[in-house]
């Protein structure tokens, strides 16, 4: 090793081999490394090619394009007609408040008249103190007998007085007669004036005698008028005593449930005050709403919408009942706050455990309009609404078509489609143009294959 200390051995260094001895240590390191690295990378390329020379040449795969199991359904035209689902509220067709027509104490109630009870029509549900009433009926009879006896007295006073004018008109005939002949006799001097002055004077009396006769008959007719609507007056009096004395009965004016009662023996009612109120259970209606658009389509299909038949569910208890109905009318304006048209449906009997109240919320199925010549399909089967697939020799084939109607899990379409098509029903991910699919039935025909192992498994041993 050189000592860097004497500068004289450098010097006689650099004069035997022209350069410096560290410089030339620094410039055969890199050709050293890189050397090296060279010697490592062929030995790397010789092992790989060795390995790649050894290695056991396999067989590429032919491609198979991927074959999906689905399930189908047939396209068929027809007329469909879909089922719109909306809620609805009981309500009772035939409701009534039941009134005290006369004032007075209540002396008796009949047990049924309570809540939840169902009574039966000419039921009579309480009664009202009849005393008073009874009396004012046993007044207005003795009036009638009153004026119906003095019409009687009339009506014999008239015969009387009918008789007197008969008498006296035949008398006034008689002395008429007489006074002509006197007359005739004057003439020929056999009376004299004084004994015909006599007879007139009986005329006279006799024409004044009729008159009266016939102003008594008058009077008394007269009377016997005013005696007559005296009695017609009575009469009323006595119908108006009698159907007072009968309303203090109150009964029930038809077949049904008492819905609220306030009243109780011995309470001093008035009249006209609300004391029950009761509903028909067998004239129950649904009343429901129908939106502008629904009702459009309603109104204007071949089948009208009044007469139509609907189903009523109702689910109490966990279990769902059904009852049938038939839409009855329709609302005689549009309900801004309920957003459509109200429609009343006439609900009819049943055979269910459970009886049908009003104020409940029901479920409604009511028939659409009928949609001639399209096709329902399940709702997998439809895509974004516009198009769905149809497979054509195990080839899937877009088919456009516009969707109408929805009826549950089923869509009314209409479109490029014709009967018999069979349609792609799977909601497959991959469905497009093109794509091979198979119905589950040819799947099961088809024989098992046995999975291919790979290669490398095969391998393995070496």
């Amino acid at each position: 090793m050189l000592d860097r200390a004497d500068p004289r051995a450098d010097f006689e260094e650099v004069a035997r081999h022209g350069t410096p001895p560290l410089a030339r240590r620094g410039f055969l390191r890199p050709l050293v490394q890189f050397a090296l690295m060279a010697l490592v990378l062929a030995g790397a390329w010789f092992a790989m090619e060795r390995l790649a020379a050894s290695r056991v040449e396999r067989t590429p795969r032919t491609f198979t394009p991927t074959v999906y199991t689905v399930d189908t359904t047939l396209a068929a035209r027809a007329d469909n007609r879909p089922e719109i689902r909306l809620y609805g509220q009981v309500g009772a067709g035939r409701n009534v408040d039941l009134r005290t027509v006369v004032s007075g104490d209540v002396v008796e109630i009949h047990s049924d008249l309570v809540a939840g009870r169902r009574v039966s029509e000419g039921t009579v549900l309480l009664r009202i103190d009849p005393f008073a009433y009874e009396g004012a009926l046993v007044e207005a009879r003795a009036n009638l007998s009153a004026v119906q006896g003095a019409i009687a007295e009339i009506d014999a006073r008239l015969a009387s007085e009918s008789e007197q004018l008969e008498a006296a008109t035949a008398q006034l005939e008689l002395a008429s007669a007489d006074l002509d002949r006197a007359m005739q006799l004057s003439q020929s001097g056999t009376l004299t004036g004084k004994e015909v002055d006599a007879r007139r004077l009986i005329l006279s009396q006799r024409q004044q005698a009729v008159s009266q006769s016939r102003n008594a008959l008058l009077i008394a007719e007269a009377q016997r008028t005013q005696q007559e609507a005296n009695a017609e007056r009575l009469e009323w009096k006595i119908r108006e005593a009698e159907r007072k004395l009968a309303d203090t009965a109150l009964i029930a004016p038809f077949d049904g449930v008492i819905s609220e009662e306030t009243v109780e023996t011995g309470r001093s009612v008035s009249a006209n005050e609300v004391v029950a109120s009761m509903y028909d259970d067998m004239a129950l209606e649904v009343q429901f709403t129908l939106t502008n658009a629904q009702y459009g389509r309603m109104a204007t299909d071949t089948d009208p919408l009044e007469g139509r038949q609907v189903e009523l569910n109702w689910t109490v208890g966990g279990r769902a009942y059904v009852w049938p109905a038939i839409i009855d009318r329709i609302g005689a304006r549009v309900t801004a706050e309920r957003g459509g048209v109200e429609v009343f449906a006439r609900i009819g009997p049943a055979d269910n455990p459970v009886q049908l109240r009003p104020g409940a919320f029901v479920a409604l199925s009511v028939p659409d309009r009928i949609w001639p010549d399209t096709f329902r399909l399940p709702e997998t089967a439809l895509r974004s609404s516009d198009h769905v697939f149809i497979v054509v020799d195990g080839e899937l084939k877009r088919r456009d078509v516009r969707l109408i109607a929805w009826d549950g899990e089923d869509a009314i379409v209409e479109g490029d489609l014709a009967d018999g098509d069979v349609v792609l029903a799977t909601r497959l991910t991959e469905a497009s143009e093109g794509v091979k699919v198979r119905e589950p039935t040819v799947a099961a025909a088809e024989p098992a294959v046995a999975p291919e192992v790979p290669a490398a498994a095969t391998d393995s041993g070496q």
